[in-house]
């Protein structure tokens, strides 16, 4: 899967759009499959395991599915949409909402836990309220290749559009 089908990368002239968390839509169905396949394995086990241990096994297969289905319906979806014309960039998720124009915006790279990410965020108030655009990347050889796949066909396109100035490595 190249970098612009993980991210559903897409310039129509007018705007450009792209959805940062469509790459775990594959693995999220295959985590769906182990969550239904938990279920029969459970049934099989109820009269084997003991009332307690097969309450405590359905309430952590209950938040699995919560946090799953969570994930399914507002991490996945997400789609930033950089308008051309109006100059403003908008989130989709179920309802489009502005969340700056082009002059407000920054990107930076954001640090958690070993693993970093692109986000953007309103000039003077990035670190309260940002928006990662990109997946996580380590510092391993695969994620640098998929780092620079995503610089190259990702954020430099947004970035032209924006008039952002970029230091691309030579």
């Amino acid at each position: 899967m190249n970098t612009k089908d993980r991210y559903k990368f897409e310039d129509n002239g007018s705007e450009i759009s792209f959805m940062p968390n469509y790459s775990f839509l594959r693995t999220l169905r295959w985590w769906l499959g182990v969550g239904i396949l938990a279920i029969p394995v459970m049934y099989y086990f109820r009269n084997i395991l003991s009332e307690n241990t097969f309450t405590i096994a359905s309430v952590i297969w209950g938040v699995y599915m919560v946090y799953f289905l969570w994930d399914l319906l507002f991490k996945v979806p997400v789609k930033y949409i950089f308008d051309k014309r109006e100059k403003s960039i908008y989130r989709r998720l179920f309802l489009t909402k502005k969340i700056m124009s082009f002059d407000e915006m920054i990107y930076f790279i954001n640090d958690e836990s070993g693993a970093y990410s692109y986000v953007i965020g309103k000039k003077r108030n990035q670190f309260v309220k940002n928006y990662r655009i990109s997946n996580y990347f380590s510092g391993s050889k695969a994620s640098r290749v998929k780092e620079e796949e995503f610089l190259e066909n990702i954020l430099y396109p947004v970035l032209d559009v924006l008039d952002i100035p970029i230091n691309r490595a030579q």
